[in-house]
């Protein structure tokens, strides 16, 4: 008996952990049915490469393991704090803006520095920068969704990069509330 390709077992293997979050003999049965395409996969004469069909085996079984994750849920709904995937248009204009005002605010305090040599300047800016940080870590905790990263991601952004990190999130990572349908006219 020969043993299943290298890339076959490590494809099963992630199946079978995909198909134990489903429930009773769903699992069983998905788990059957899925690690069936393998071999077709992994001996498709057309893909001419080994290592292609080896990825595209790996690659199913990923998918597999995104599906299972849902389907596990009650309802199959994705769970709310997931993130958004990124969308085509990336909201380059309003990271763009925000880049200007960090710079501004950086410049601005360079400014004042220099204006009144010997003179705390940054015992203003400190507070406001340690409100900016918490304002924006309330309005994440707040947020459904997000985009681009995880929830957890962007507040580790937001913490390093006091206030730049809040400002990418507030231009990039934060999805719009949705906006009320108009009533239709008759």
């Amino acid at each position: 008996m020969t043993r299943p390709p290298q890339a076959q077992r490590v494809a099963e293997h992630l199946i079978a952990r995909a198909c134990r979050r489903l429930p009773g003999e769903a699992g069983n049965e998905r788990y059957r049915e899925w690690a069936a395409e393998l071999p077709a996969i992994l001996s498709d004469s057309d893909v001419s490469s080994g290592m292609r069909r080896s990825a595209r085996a790996l690659r199913y079984a990923a998918g597999i393991s995104r599906c299972a994750r849902r389907l596990g849920r009650p309802g199959g709904r994705p769970e709310p704090q997931a993130s958004l995937p990124a969308r085509p248009g990336f909201p380059v204009r309003r990271v763009v803006t925000g880049v200007a005002i960090y710079l501004s605010v950086v410049g601005l305090v360079a400014g004042l520095a220099a204006a009144w040599p010997g003179r705390p300047v940054l015992v203003p800016v400190l507070p406001a920068a340690a409100c900016f940080a918490a304002f924006c870590l309330a309005d994440l905790a707040r947020a459904r969704q997000v985009r681009y990263l995880p929830k957890w991601g962007w507040a580790i952004v937001c913490l390093i990069q006091i206030p730049l990190g809040g400002i990418m999130y507030l231009a990039a990572g934060k999805v719009p509330a949705a906006r009320p349908e108009p009533p239709a006219q008759p």
